[in-house]
């Protein structure tokens, strides 16, 4: 193979990865939490209006598996905004989240309730009412 048609291919190759990359991506929609933060599998994290740096989740008991406590880190730019959460899987459990502070979001479940069999998190950021 001649030394143009590799650099051709090594170009086009790359630009084939910065697209796939990029695909799922958008304006205000940032997710910089990977999925290895999350116990049990496949875990789907949405979020829009801010860019989530790290999701830690809490639970009821030694198991790992009732979650009642969801801990949202946010890069700079969040503070003082309204946070919102929903998860996915298992019976749905509200959950309540304190606003952005020093870059931070506390959702909490409502006493003794958790949800079990989640596998995925949506966080919606808006400005505070």
């Amino acid at each position: 193979m001649r030394t143009s048609a590799k650099i051709v291919t090594a170009l086009s190759v790359t630009g084939l990865a910065l697209a796939a990359g990029s695909a799922f991506t958008g304006a205000g929609l940032v997710n910089a939490a990977g999925p290895s933060q999350f116990v049990g599998g496949t875990v789907s994290q949405t979020v829009t209006g801010a860019t989530l740096t790290n999701l830690q989740y809490g639970f009821t008991d030694g198991t790992n598996t009732a979650v009642n406590k969801v801990t949202l880190t946010f890069a700079p730019g969040a503070e003082g905004k309204s946070v919102g959460l929903s998860l996915a899987g298992g019976t749905p459990t509200g959950f309540s989240c304190t606003d952005i502070l020093d870059g931070l979001s506390v959702c909490d479940a409502a006493p003794g309730a958790s949800q079990v069999d989640v596998d995925g998190a949506s966080v919606t950021v808006t400005e505070a009412v």
